[in-house]
């Protein structure tokens, strides 16, 4: 029987302002900036969505000439809404509610929070996927349309993966290939959860939130400086509910940043329990991965790209891969919107007008909100700002986490702690408070927040004494007990190694989104390039003005040698320099990426690429105008390809040094140390015994391409002896030999770079 009247609400992703209207049956309205129903945002029409309600329930089209999209799919006549859906007008983003809606009257989907599956009679298979038609929709950006099947028949049931960019995990475990799901089995995608009941697939969260229950945890490390082992947490017990914002604070060196790395994955305790929605986040921390924002001290944004590029490439990289642009834009308007950064949309974050350091901070944040995580951790993230963007940074921070987000940051400042839910304070590694800011005071007898850092200090009361008392109140009572006796546990089955990553994996899309960044950046840094691109005939131009080939056969094949050593030289200077610095200048960018899904070998690839063009004009430059101004005989095919493989393989090299240093000082250090040696070892300045001969042949590119190089000049230069009978132009190998001997050169750099990478994934 059809409903009489209905009611929709329309909920604002700029400023999640609530619009609600009720529908009469068969009735027609207008939404927009002047229409029945009032919706505001920058580029909504006047009179932009058209609303019709009746027995099919809700059904939108557009209503002038502005662009309507459901779920980030364009419409064009009308189409129906259900609860949870995503409506775009134009960039602006509203959420549709229907409080009237029951899971058994809503169209395309169960929306129950369990289905049954055991039914042999009837063979079936459900899709699990971020669509509303889906038999389980999970409405986030974190899950694929069609993101995995299950397969109901008379052998069992089976969980399969579709190829999803986030990946279904069963027991902790990602899927490779369909296996049958047994009773008690836990399956995860994104942050949502089922357990398999043996005839039902049950939803434990529907939601996506994630609840964080911490456990004596504790952190030992050994001291460099005394080699003895010393604990930086001890017995750390505490309970984040969904949707809370809870701030990390204590004395220098209590463990904040440890304790927050600990509860977020990244540098995991030594021992005790992190459970997310009672599932231990260590043993199943890539089932989490995706869906843990974390924002470090520094940067993680490229600085000299536009906002919207920078928060494109991550969406690119983050988002499943049948995410496409309109819903990206989507995402990128909806974010911008939420850290008040909607006018920075094309604006460079560095030059030619700098953001400010909040806005900064926002940007940042910004990147990790487009992939809409369950929880969210901030490492010092208001450090540095003034007063004023302090207080609206955290006023930001406690907004999302009204956004059902789990907010949970560290901080220095207490001027503006009283917007948080809770507060978590540390001293020595021991938890000596946790529970309201407004009761802390109270608690500690202080008039103002910030003066617990001198009672603290003080070397009368010992940090256990202080953790005891806390363990003694009622306030542990309430937060922690209280909360903690809510806490279902763990199933046994779910109790599983982490997974590692594969080394040699390789996402083509990522890889290509990778490279356009970078190109992207290099091609924004105009007068870095510029530089770069100059070398190449300034050294030309001056080999020209300085050499002269004169003098008899002989004494021309002897200089157009020593013409061919500064030439590989020059390349390999060339090749070193422009990729010394490329990963360590965005070290937190690269080491925050890597830990959602950011693969080594597309990385490197994206780096290579755009270098290896940069290497190819460089030498081109150079040996077209040494070639014009000095008539030089050298084959121009080949010597261009020696030149070219020289400066390749030195820019392999540049990378390996860039991946294994961890500051641009180092990185710029270590060149010349690398360089000295091509020099010395090319076999065209010193003459090289049998012990460092061996050494040149077995590792400097300079040995190899400078035998190529010999080898391109024409047969009667090489058939030329000198005054003691020996060639006048000694060769070790032919050309073919020593080209295949500088690229693998290259490729031996490479895999030292990828070791160098993959040595950056250990925690510390």
């Amino acid at each position: 029987m059809a409903q009489n009247t209905g009611t929709i609400e329309f909920h604002s992703s700029l400023d999640r302002k609530k619009t609600t209207r009720r529908f009469e049956a068969r009735e027609n309205l207008t939404a927009g900036t002047a229409g029945d129903i009032i919706l505001d945002g920058p580029d909504v029409h006047k009179t932009h969505l058209g609303i019709r309600f009746g027995a099919d329930g809700f059904l939108v089209s557009p209503a002038g000439a502005g662009a309507v999209s459901i779920n980030g799919k364009p419409i064009h006549e009308p189409s129906p809404v259900t609860d949870g859906d995503w409506l775009a007008l134009g960039t602006t983003l509203f959420q549709i509610k229907l409080p009237e809606q029951t899971p058994h009257t809503r169209p395309g989907g169960t929306n129950q929070a369990h289905v049954t599956v055991n039914d042999s009679a009837k063979p079936r298979t459900l899709l699990i996927g971020r669509l509303p038609n889906c038999d389980f929709p999970l409405p986030s950006p974190l899950v694929s349309r069609e993101h995995a099947h299950i397969i109901c028949g008379s052998g069992g049931i089976f969980i399969e993966d579709l190829g999803s960019t986030n990946g279904t995990f069963v027991n902790g475990r990602r899927l490779e290939k369909r296996v049958a799901l047994q009773k008690g089995d836990r399956v995860s995608i994104a942050a949502f959860s089922f357990v398999f009941t043996g005839d039902e697939l049950k939803q434990v969260d529907s939601s996506g939130q994630v609840r964080v229950v911490v456990q004596g945890l504790y952190k030992d490390v050994v001291d460099h400086a005394t080699r003895q082992t010393k604990r930086l947490l001890d017995g750390i017990d505490l309970v984040i509910e969904p949707g809370e914002f809870v701030v990390l604070f204590g004395t220098s060196g209590s463990g904040k940043s440890t304790l927050l790395d600990a509860m977020n994955g990244r540098r995991p305790a030594s021992g005790g329990r992190v459970l997310y929605n009672d599932t231990d986040l260590y043993a199943s921390f890539d089932s989490f991965r995706a869906s843990i924002g974390y924002v470090p001290q520094q940067d993680i944004v490229h600085r000299k790209i536009l906002t919207g590029r920078a928060l494109a490439y991550t969406a690119k990289l983050r988002l499943p891969k049948d995410t496409d642009s309109n819903e990206i834009n989507n995402h990128i308007h909806r974010v911008l919107g939420k850290v008040k950064l909607a006018d920075k949309l094309n604006s460079p974050i560095d030059t030619p007008a700098p953001l400010s350091g909040g806005q900064l901070k926002r940007v940042s944040l910004a990147v990790e909100l487009v992939a809409n995580p369950n929880i969210l951790f901030l490492d010092e993230a208001t450090s540095g700002l003034d007063a004023g963007t302090d207080k609206h940074m955290m006023k930001l921070f406690a907004e999302l986490a009204t956004d059902a987000k789990t907010v949970v940051c560290v901080t220095h400042s207490l001027e503006n702690i009283d917007v948080c839910d809770l507060v978590v304070l540390l001293h020595k590694g021991r938890l000596v408070f946790f529970g309201p800011p407004r009761e802390a005071c109270g608690y500690f007898g202080l008039e103002r927040l910030s003066e617990v850092y001198d009672l603290l200090e003080d070397e009368q009361v010992s940090a256990d004494e202080w953790a005891g008392r806390y363990r003694a109140s009622a306030l542990y009572s309430r937060y922690v007990l209280g909360r903690m006796a809510q806490t279902t546990g763990l199933p046994d089955s779910a109790a599983l190694a982490p997974q590692k990553k594969p080394l040699f994996g390789f996402d083509l899309r990522q890889a290509g989104t990778l490279t356009l960044r970078y190109f992207d950046l290099v091609l924004s840094d105009r007068k870095n390039l510029l530089i770069l691109l100059l070398q190449a005939p300034l050294i030309a131009v001056l080999l020209g003005l300085v050499c002269q080939l004169e003098g008899d056969a002989v004494a021309k094949a002897h200089l157009e040698t020593t013409i061919a050593f500064l030439l590989i030289v020059s390349a390999i200077w060339f090749g070193t320099l422009n990729s010394a610095r490329e990963v360590v200048k965005e070290l937190p960018i690269y080491l925050r990426e890597r830990s959602v899904n950011l693969g080594i070998v597309p990385y490197l690839v994206s780096k290579l690429f755009p270098l290896a063009l940069l290497c190819l004009l460089q030498c081109i430059m150079l040996l077209g105008i040494a070639h014009t101004m000095l008539s030089l005989s050298f084959s121009l095919p080949g010597s261009l390809a020696a030149l070219f493989l020289a400066a390749f393989s030195a820019t392999c090299m540049g990378l390996a040094v860039s991946a294994f240093v961890d500051t641009n000082d180092k990185a710029i250090a270590i060149a010349p140390i690398l360089l000295v040696p091509q020099v010395v070892l090319s076999n065209a300045v010193v003459p090289l015994g049998k012990a460092s001969l061996w050494v040149a042949k077995s590792s400097m590119i300079s040995f190899w391409a400078l035998d190529a190089m010999k080898n391109t000049l024409p047969q009667k230069t090489l058939a030329l002896k000198d005054l003691t009978g020996n060639p006048a132009v000694p060769l070790t190998e032919n050309l073919q030999r020593d080209l295949a001997m500088v690229a693998l050169l290259g490729l031996a750099f490479i895999l030292i770079a990828v070791a160098g990478l993959k040595r950056k994934d250990r925690p510390a």
